[in-house]
């Protein structure tokens, strides 16, 4: 459940593009020196926008240090927790790819416990897909150029965003101490 939800919420892939990942070793890549992970797609999986630039298009995901939370960041971090999703399922995997309505599920049962655990009730309506508008938007917040979005999101032109997945992110919610600029990045 927290793989999924992290994968999503790093990456602004759709349901579809995540499903299509495997753990296969032509499909992942850990970086020597454990910074990072790339993710390939299966070759078998098309893309919803079918183009040259969207076809095989890895997930490069980056590990999660945060200065102000000394020893914790861990717990956030994409990397570290598909790194620990993999070594603990080794065993029981059976080879079959979990379905697009499954980690849906996941993701969506990620965010209702995150709101449940901070005391906040959920916003009615969340869907999986919802954490593309999130990432995006917490990307736009802090300064990412709208063609890295859309490249990263797989959209075509930058319309796609502003029309129909910019939210306001700047205002409170759950997560904001977590997404926010750290007082170490404010003082830069």
């Amino acid at each position: 459940m927290k793989v999924a939800f992290l994968l999503a919420i790093t990456s602004a892939k759709r349901v579809g593009e995540l499903q299509a990942l495997s753990v296969a070793e032509t499909c992942l890549r850990w970086n020597p020196d454990g910074s990072g992970v790339v993710l390939w797609p299966n070759v078998a999986f098309l893309p919803k926008v079918l183009s040259r630039t969207h076809l095989n298009q890895p997930i490069r995901l980056a590990r999660f240090d945060s200065p102000s939370e000394e020893g914790r960041s861990e717990l956030l971090c994409p990397v570290w927790a598909l790194r620990a999703y993999i070594a603990a399922t080794a065993g029981i995997r059976q080879g079959c790819a979990l379905s697009k309505q499954r980690l849906s599920h996941w993701v969506v049962d990620a965010i209702v416990h995150a709101y449940g655990a901070s005391g906040c009730p959920p916003p009615s309506g969340v869907r999986c897909h919802s954490t593309r508008s999130v990432a995006t938007s917490w990307a736009a917040l802090r300064g990412v150029p709208l063609e890295a979005i859309c490249a990263a999101a797989s959209w075509a032109t930058p319309g796609t965003f502003t029309r129909f997945y910019r939210v306001n992110v700047a205002g409170h919610c759950p997560m904001a101490a977590v997404l926010r600029p750290s007082s170490a990045d404010s003082k830069e």
